[in-house]
């Protein structure tokens, strides 16, 4: 199963991400990793990574946050110099694009993850199993 991550657009301003927390902790959902990046108009776009990511987008859209499911793609891969360059060169030879990505290292074990938001997540699945390269379960990246 695919694993899906909640993009929510944001207006840049005071308060905007606490309310965004405030319905994930009232709801009990834990994010797991975030990226928020904001464009100079004053928008933005808040994507997490959550242990429950459709509840949170349910949750957020009733709480008035226009919040969608985005497909994505984790990969576990050794925290070493390139690494990522690795991973990054075979969704460029397959002729895929990146929309977004982020990573983080996982405790002390050298472990890192990559997290892709992608158009097509079944191909670049397809991509990274057929060069031997692991990808995590819906349920172990929620569980991260």
């Amino acid at each position: 199963m695919i694993a899906h991550q909640v993009s929510i657009f944001l207006e840049n301003k005071p308060g905007r991400l606490e309310k965004v927390t405030a319905v994930l902790k009232a709801t009990d959902i834990n994010i797991r990793a975030m990226t928020l990046s904001t464009s100079s108009a004053g928008w933005g776009i808040l994507n997490l990574l959550v242990d429950h990511p459709e509840t949170a987008c349910q949750k957020l859209s009733q709480a008035g946050h226009p919040a969608v499911l985005r497909e994505i793609v984790v990969v576990s891969m050794k925290d070493r110099p390139g690494a990522l360059h690795d991973m990054l060169s075979l969704l460029a030879q397959a002729g895929l694009n990146i929309q977004n990505a982020y990573g983080t290292v996982l405790g002390d074990n050298k472990e890192a993850i990559l997290i892709i938001d992608v158009e097509n997540a079944d191909h670049v699945q397809k991509v990274f199993e057929s060069a031997g390269v692991q990808t995590l379960r819906a349920e172990d990246v929620y569980r991260i």
